[in-house]
């Protein structure tokens, strides 16, 4: 049987480096939305400046109209992008944290049943304790399964409404 105080470092370890992996993976996911938002934010001050020179040097009301509905086609077309990215970014983050979250329950499950074992091995009634963690951590599985398939369908569905809509707004814009 493993030392206890060696068990305990051992998951004091796991633990620690998984908590490392998510807070990485989290401040990434952030550093792409900050650099997302600056990008958008220069953009659109950029597109601010030039639809104001054009708006001032118009003489005729017809060409006020038709750049009226120029502008409102581009910026439909830049949040449409927008949010796109936006998706793109927190949908890649949340897989690689679903992911780094799978590895773990994978990994406590494994120790945890190596525990059950080494902790009932020999003693009286470890055959029924042994099956009542099995049975748990079995349990536990089935949960853990039907939770990430429920997350991926809502994820593919979120993802098949954002380009559905991406897509209807770029049709229209090009009406």
């Amino acid at each position: 049987m493993a030392n206890p105080n060696e068990q305990l470092a051992a998951w004091q370890k796991a633990a620690l480096e998984s908590t490392l992996a998510f807070a990485q993976t989290s401040i990434a996911g952030a550093e792409q939305l900050l650099k997302l938002n600056l990008d958008a934010a220069r953009n659109a001050l950029e597109q601010a400046g030039k639809n104001t020179r054009e708006l001032l040097s118009i003489t005729d009301p017809q060409e006020m109209v038709e750049l009226r509905s120029k502008i409102a086609q581009t910026n439909m077309q830049q949040t449409a992008s927008y949010a796109q990215s936006i998706y793109e970014i927190v949908s890649q983050t949340q897989a690689l944290l679903a992911k780094l979250g799978e590895e773990q329950h994978t990994r406590l499950n494994q120790q945890a049943a190596a525990g059950a074992e080494q902790f009932t091995k020999g003693a009286p009634g470890a055959e029924v304790a042994s099956a009542a963690v099995k049975s748990t951590l079995a349990a536990t599985n089935a949960m853990m399964d039907n939770v990430n398939r429920a997350t991926k369908q809502f994820a593919d569905l979120s993802e098949a409404s954002i380009k559905a809509a991406t897509a209807g707004i770029f049709k229209s814009g090009k009406k």
